[in-house]
């Protein structure tokens, strides 16, 4: 008997020990969410100790505005696990992700938040950095030019997948395809890729294949001889391709050349020689191309419209670049980051309340990297100095046409969402009655109700 109670102490003791020494503060509530107990990392959070959490009921730490909102509450309303974007404050910005305990019964047992501060995941990024740079591996130094590669995040585990890969690729002359929807980095990756080779300190040159009309695209590549078509320079004109000898030219959209384009893209490759538009002699070339595509060169060459040569001397090393979607983690990362390039570029403190980053989290991103980008960009430029999500309805889910709800809750789910704005803006019954024209009296019975919290 004694050895049982002494050994269940010490388990206690060692789980406390990791309860403790977890780098995420973990918050656990009762199923009324009343706070049972929270680890030392709270302290750091909000500034209070952790005597200040535990007894007390979610609501009122939500009241006091020690953090809102309340991932515990929305948990306990729904029995379902989340993961929202929580504002402290001290104006610090925490990702928290909550789950329910559920009895053997099905019974509601508790709540467990894990929240991590995102500016101390911007700083463990650094510090990856920093580590990593002092590996063999990363010593080569970085060119930094008119390319800039900033913007490129890696926290997922494909991300860092990709860039191994990259580590291994750029060191060799191979031709690289890159493959991926728009948007999603692959110009940045190949200047990346340019810049950790032994062609670092030779010409890097860039050319959109989709940019420029089929009637250009081939002098822009090829060059050509003086007189060698109507409008042409009278010297004739150097092409990319030659232009890049010795370095790395990258072919962004490379499905959109003509298969006349093709044709000589291919002589290129097979042959390491140039030939200029009306010329005679060739120019034998040392150079790396990378290629780059969001279509499926494999379909095009099956309708007849890409070379099945072509595409098998392009295709020799692949790399594909997962969409946004496939990697969310990297989404706050990449709001924080473009939201900092852009502050400073315009001279402005913009923030971004919580309910604006959860948009940014949850959205779909088409257009990946620079559709988040000219986004955060135009934020920037043209919001006040507090971006709540009543400024972007453009990033707001229309949840409340779902097809199956009646007239009844869809209108209680417009009317939840109004409220909730109209509080996370003014933050204040006074102001929301006055906003939306109606009693103060009402306006606390709603705020109540549906956002968990009152002044």
């Amino acid at each position: 008997m004694t050895f049982h109670t002494h050994h269940h102490e010490q388990v206690a003791e060692e789980l406390y020990d990791i309860f403790e020494s977890s780098f995420d503060e973990i918050f656990v509530t009762d199923a009324h969410g009343t706070v049972i107990m929270v680890n030392s990392a709270c302290e750091q959070y909000y500034g209070l100790s952790k005597s200040d959490f535990v007894g007390k009921h979610v609501r009122e730490l939500e009241e006091q505005g020690i953090f809102y909102p309340s991932a515990s509450l929305q948990v306990i309303e729904s029995k379902q696990a989340l993961e929202i974007v929580q504002k402290t404050d001290k104006s610090r910005y925490l990702h928290v992700r909550a789950r329910p305990i559920f009895y053997k019964n099905g019974k509601l047992k508790s709540v467990i938040s894990y929240s991590r501060d995102l500016t101390d995941l911007m700083e463990l990024s650094h510090q990856v950095d920093k580590m990593e740079q002092q590996i063999e591996f990363y010593k080569r130094e970085l060119v930094q030019t008119q390319s800039d590669i900033t913007g490129i995040i890696v926290h997922s585990d494909k991300m860092k997948k990709v860039f191994q890969f990259i580590e291994r690729v750029s060191v060799v002359d191979t031709t690289i395809l890159i493959l991926g929807e728009t948007g999603v980095g692959k110009s940045r990756i190949a200047r990346l890729m340019h810049d950790r080779s032994s062609r670092k300190t030779k010409p890097y040159y860039e050319v959109n294949c989709a940019a420029l009309p089929e009637t250009l695209i081939e002098a822009e590549l090829f060059g050509y001889e003086g007189g060698a078509f109507t409008g042409g320079l009278k010297q004739g004109k150097k092409g990319l391709i030659e232009k890049a000898n010795c370095g790395t030219l990258f072919l962004d959209e490379v499905g959109e050349l003509s298969l006349s384009a093709q044709s000589k893209l291919l002589h290129v490759l097979q042959e390491k020689k140039v030939r200029p538009i009306g010329g005679t002699k060739e120019i034998k070339l040392d150079i790396r191309i990378v290629a780059a595509t969001n279509q499926s060169l494999e379909e095009m060459v099956k309708k007849g419209t890409f070379r099945r040569d072509l595409y098998y001397r392009l295709n020799v090393i692949p790399l594909y670049i997962p969409p946004l979607r496939e990697r969310r983690e990297e989404i706050i990362p990449l709001v924080h980051h473009f939201l900092t390039v852009f502050n400073e570029r315009y001279n402005r403190n913009v923030e971004f309340s919580p309910k604006v980053f959860e948009a940014f989290l949850k959205g779909e991103w088409p257009g990946n990297i620079r559709e988040i980008e000219n986004m955060v960009e135009r934020l920037v430029v043209t919001s006040e100095r507090i971006v709540t999500i009543r400024d972007v309805p453009f990033l707001q889910q229309e949840t409340y046409t779902s097809a199956h709800l009646s007239l009844h809750q869809k209108l209680e789910e417009l009317e939840c969402r109004l409220i909730q704005e109209a509080y996370e803006e003014f933050g204040s019954s006074y102001k929301v009655a006055e906003e939306l024209g109606i009693s103060q009296s009402s306006a606390i019975r709603k705020i109540q109700k549906y956002t968990r919290g009152i002044e």
